[in-house]
C-alpha cells in the first residue's frame, strides 16, 4: 500500500489580496501539484493569516488540503518564529517553501524554490526590513534545504555569484508555465470581445503594449523614449498602452519633454482575460525589464499572439527564445529600431507570433508540477 505523503507549504503569499511573484507562481502551481500528487499527498497550508485566494480557499473547502493559520502582523516574523511552531503542531514529511525561506530550525525535509535575487541586483526596489530578511536568511535557506530548485540557468549562475558554493545545489527544472485557459488566441464566438475591449479602455488605434511600473529594474521609461525617437523621425507611431500601472500623474510626468500624452493610456491592473485580449489586439508587446527571475509576461504574450520585444538582459533570452526580438535595455535607439522593423515588415510579425506559440508551449503549469511533486516525494525518501 502506498503511503500518504504529508505535505506542508508555506502560503503566506496567498494569505494577501494583491498577488506577488511569488503568490502568483504558487496559486498557479498549487492546484496542479495537487492534482499531480494522484490522491497519494495530504496537503497542509501554513499562513499567518487567515488565507483569502480563491486558488487556495477552493482547494480547502473541497477538501484536498487543511489551512493552518494564524493572526501574526508580521509576515517575516512569523516565517521566522510563527510558521515554526505551527510545523511543530502539524508534523510534515516535507516542507515547501515557495520562496525558499525557511524558520531557523525546521525538522524534516524541505524543498526550497529560488527565484532571483532581485533584493542583491536591485536593493531600491524593496524595503530595508525585506532586503535584511532576505539577505540573511536566504543563504541559510539554501544551507537548509534538502532539495533546491530554480527555474532558469540565469537565475542560478546569479545565485552561485551571490551565494557561492552552497548554490551548487540548485537545480534548474521546470518550473513555470502558462495558464492557457485565459492566454490563447480567441475562439470564433469571442469575436465580439476586441470591440468591447477597445471602447473600455479607448483604444480604437493600434497600441504597442507594455506592464510594469517606475521602479528603476523595470525600466519602463526606455518604451515612451524608443517611441520619441520615431516621432521626431517624422514617423506615425502607435499609442502606448500601460498596464499594470496605477499612478498616471507620476508615469505622464516621466515621459519625454513634449512627449503627446494623448499617444499614452493606463489601463490600470487587468483581469486576465482583458490582458489575454490586450496581448491578442496589440501591435507588438514590449518587456524592457532590467532583472527578472523568468518572466511570465513574456510567454504569457507569445501565447496569446503577440510578438514580443523583450530586454537582453538575465533570464529574459532564455525564456523569449528565438521567437523575441531582443534590445539593449538602456538603449531607447536600438529599442526603437526593433519597433519600428515589426512596424514596417508584417511578414516579420506573422513569423514571431507564430514562433511565440511554439516557444511558449513548452512553459506548463502541469508539467511544472509534476516536476515538483517528483522532487518532494524524493526529499521526502518516498
Amino acid at each position: 500500500m502506498t503511503k500518504v505523503l504529508r505535505v506542508g507549504i508555506d502560503a503566506s503569499p496567498l494569505a494577501y489580496p494583491f498577488r506577488t511573484g511569488i503568490g502568483r507562481y504558487l496559486e498557479s502551481i498549487l492546484p496542479r501539484l495537487v492534482e499531480a500528487s494522484g490522491g497519494q499527498a495530504r496537503f497542509t497550508l501554513f499562513a499567518g493569516r487567515p488565507l483569502v485566494n480563491p486558488a487556495a480557499l477552493a482547494l480547502v473547502e473541497q477538501g484536498l488540503a487543511k489551512a493552518v493559520t494564524a493572526k501574526v502582523p508580521s509576515l517575516y516574523a512569523w516565517q521566522q518564529t510563527g510558521m515554526l511552531l505551527q510545523r511543530l503542531m502539524h508534523p510534515q514529511d516535507v516542507f515547501f517553501s515557495p520562496d525558499g525561506l525557511f524558520p531557523p530550525l525546521l525538522p524534516g525535509k524541505a524543498v526550497g524554490m529560488y527565484h532571483d535575487v532581485l533584493w542583491h541586483a536591485h536593493p531600491e526596489t524593496l524595503a530595508f526590513h525585506i532586503r535584511t530578511v532576505f539577505r540573511l536568511r536566504h543563504k541559510a535557506g539554501l544551507r537548509r534545504a534538502d532539495r533546491a530548485v530554480t527555474g532558469t540557468e540565469a537565475s542560478r549562475r546569479e545565485m552561485l555569484r551571490v551565494f557561492g558554493k552552497v548554490a551548487d545545489k540548485l537545480e534548474v527544472l521546470p518550473s513555470y508555465g502558462v495558464d492557457m485557459a485565459h492566454f490563447r488566441p480567441p475562439r470564433e464566438d469571442e469575436a465580439g470581445l476586441e470591440g468591447d475591449f477597445r471602447t473600455r479602455m479607448n483604444l480604437s488605434e493600434p497600441f504597442l503594449l507594455t506592464a510594469g511600473n517606475l521602479q528603476p529594474h523595470k525600466n519602463l521609461a526606455v518604451v515612451p523614449q524608443a517611441l520619441d525617437i520615431l516621432l521626431r523621425q517624422g514617423r506615425d507611431v502607435p499609442v502606448l498602452a500601460v498596464a499594470g500601472f496605477g499612478d498616471q500623474e507620476a508615469l505622464r510626468a516621466s515621459l519625454p519633454e513634449g512627449f503627446p500624452a494623448d499617444k499614452v493610456r493606463c489601463l490600470g491592473y487587468l483581469s486576465e482575460s482583458d490582458l489575454c485580449q490586450a496581448y491578442r489586439l496589440a501591435v507588438a508587446y514590449v518587456f524592457p525589464s532590467l532583472y527578472e527571475g523568468f518572466g511570465l509576461p513574456v510567454v504569457e504574450a507569445q501565447s496569446s499572439g503577440a510578438p514580443v520585444i523583450y530586454a537582453d538582459a538575465t533570464s529574459l533570452p532564455e525564456v523569449a527564445g528565438d521567437a523575441g526580438l531582443p534590445f539593449y535595455p538602456e538603449s531607447p535607439e536600438d529599442l526603437a529600431a526593433k519597433i519600428s522593423m515589426i512596424l514596417d515588415h508584417p511578414d516579420l510579425r506573422k513569423q514571431m507570433v507564430a514562433k511565440g506559440f511554439v516557444q511558449s508551449a513548452k512553459f506548463r503549469w502541469d508539467r511544472a508540477a509534476e516536476t515538483l511533486w517528483r522532487v518532494l516525494r524524493e526529499a521526502a525518501g518516498a
